[in-house]
């Protein structure tokens, strides 16, 4: 046997016995990788719904991932406001003591100044905003990533209830619950971030309002 199929033969084996290692590997992380995804994402959940103790997917194929954005796009291009730039990429109930404690929202909001910014809104049964949290955002360092690193801002949409939102320039935001103060000199990140709040709003009404379920059984009421 000449040395270029020695050579050949011993890279094949060699290339085997690494792919079962790895096949090997994989098996045995795969069960620890997917808990540790599951347990961040519950903790992302529950810092803008607090109050649940465990969260549930919606029951039905236009809530699956694949789909859902699909399911809520006529919704918010046909409102008055045309949420065109919102994409609404995920939706669950929140769960606390088997009963629905309210839903997470996750929106993608493609008009940010530098691109998507991607956040999640805990609204409760009755319709209050209980926090915001981002997941994605690159605004400008100084300006729109304020939106970020000054509380105070995502703070103004925190234990609110209204149907719609917008967005002052003037400093009057605080003397109105559905009146957003613009963060200085990022106009464009406040309103992408507002725009989206209103979308996941208007997807959490259509979810209560079609009487959906949870995979669990759980009625949103």
């Amino acid at each position: 046997m000449s040395k270029q199929v020695n050579d050949a033969l011993r890279l094949f084996i060699i290339t085997i016995i690494a792919g079962f290692a790895l096949g090997g590997i994989y098996m045995v992380t795969k069960e620890p990788i997917a808990a540790q995804e599951l347990k961040a994402q519950q903790e992302a959940y529950r810092a803008v719904l607090p109050d649940a103790g465990d969260f549930e997917e919606l029951e039905g194929e236009q809530y699956v991932p694949e789909k859902i954005g699909e399911t809520f796009a006529e919704l918010l291009a046909n409102d008055p406001e045309g949420y065109t730039n919102d994409e609404i990429t995920g939706i669950v109930a929140g769960i606390k003591d088997g009963k629905y404690d309210g839903l997470v929202v996750t929106v993608n909001a493609h008009d940010g100044y530098s691109g998507d910014i991607r956040y999640s809104v805990g609204i409760d049964p009755e319709g209050t905003l209980k926090g915001i949290s981002l997941l994605e955002i690159s605004e400008t360092a100084g300006l729109g990533m304020r939106a970020k690193t000054d509380p105070s801002f995502l703070a103004q949409y925190k234990d609110v209830n209204v149907k719609k939102f917008s967005v002052v320039k003037d400093g009057s935001g605080a003397g109105a619950d559905d009146k957003v103060d613009a963060i200085g000199g990022s106009t464009i990140t406040s309103k992408a971030i507002t725009r989206g709040v209103n979308a996941a709003l208007l997807a959490a009404e259509k979810v209560k309002n079609d009487g959906a379920s949870t995979v669990g059984g759980v009625v949103i009421e």
